[in-house]
């Protein structure tokens, strides 16, 4: 399983990077899916290659689970430590490095959904 960033320069309207994920242990074939324009791609990046934006993968983490794509998603700073943005104003994090404090904080959204939805 990996977690990946795919970079688009220059944004599209708010757009600056996707955050995706794979079960396959390298990201190499979703992202050339991504790029490719092949049917599994996401719309955003299709709209950005049909705008003429350039695409490139910034970083990949092998043996990262969903729960850390929704990690970085929600901490929505990839622009901080994205080795293509260059500001580079936080380290590159690690899917070690989520919280238990996020951890509780997911269950216990999910359990508040649960108990309305019943």
């Amino acid at each position: 399983m990996t977690v990946y960033v795919l970079h688009i320069d220059p944004p599209l309207k708010h757009a600056r990077h996707y955050i995706g994920f794979t079960p396959d242990p390298t990201a190499d074939r979703r992202v050339s899916e991504h790029l490719n324009g092949l049917f599994k791609g996401t719309p955003l990046i299709k709209a950005a290659l049909d705008a003429g934006h350039s695409v490139c993968l910034a970083h990949q983490f092998p043996s990262a689970n969903r729960e850390f794509e929704r990690w970085l998603k929600d901490r929505k700073d990839v622009r901080s430590w994205c080795p293509c943005c260059a500001v580079n104003t936080r380290p590159i994090p690690s899917p070690d490095s989520i919280s238990d404090a996020y951890r509780r904080k997911k269950a216990r959204e999910q359990a508040e959904y649960h108990g309305r939805a019943a």
